[in-house]
């Protein structure tokens, strides 16, 4: 048996269990899934069943990791799991997080699900506080404040998704997360050049 495979005995068994950060660690690296984590998927959607919403947070977060980077034959073929795990994680938002960095998380989770390649990554640069892109006209990089209170970005919710995510978070009680939200799909000028730019569109190139 290898390592995996005693951790994800393990792991199913508790949703507490230490054996979660071996599985988090042999199936993702720096944020990517490592090749084959997706057969993880069915196993994945069949222990978040039997937690609770509580229990189920951290094992949802890595599915949405997993499931962002399958594409083609591989997601027709764990279209039901992921559909399983993206009903769940909706659930999860309805009821609740633990605290406003797993609401986050749990957004990202869904975008995951949905394939989101941008999102499905990168959203949880709102738990960063802060977003690193490069200006398009001059291409100098820069580091953008995501603090609603200090930030020289111009929040912008004309962008369907970024008006959806606000929505939640403001419905869920995280009204700094929706602030923030707003930030990473606003706008802001260049201080070298003087050009504006979407941050959005930044993070995204």
């Amino acid at each position: 048996m290898t390592v995996l495979e005693q951790a994800m005995i393990d792991a199913a068994a508790d949703p507490r269990s230490a054996a979660w950060d071996v599985v988090w660690h042999e199936s993702i690296n720096q944020g990517d899934a490592v090749l084959g984590s997706e057969r993880l998927l069915p196993w994945l959607a069949d222990a978040c069943a039997g937690f609770t919403i509580g229990e189920r947070e951290k094992a949802l977060v890595l599915g949405g990791l997993i499931a962002v980077d399958i594409v083609g034959e591989d997601r027709e073929q764990y279209a039901t799991e992921i559909a399983a795990l993206r009903a769940l994680t909706i659930e999860n938002l309805a009821v609740g997080a633990s605290d406003e960095r797993m609401f986050v998380y749990m957004q990202q989770a869904v975008l995951g699900f949905d394939g989101d390649e941008t999102w499905g990554r990168q959203l949880d640069l709102i738990n960063d506080g802060e977003v690193g892109v490069e200006c398009p006209s001059c291409e100098v990089e820069q580091l953008l404040s995501l603090d609603p209170t200090d930030s020289r970005i111009e929040p912008d919710l004309s962008v369907p998704l970024a008006a959806r995510l606000h929505a939640e978070a403001l419905t869920s009680g995280f009204p700094e997360v929706a602030a923030t939200i707003g930030l990473l799909f606003g706008h802001c000028s260049c201080p070298e050049c003087g050009a504006v730019f979407r941050v959005a569109e930044r993070v995204a190139a």
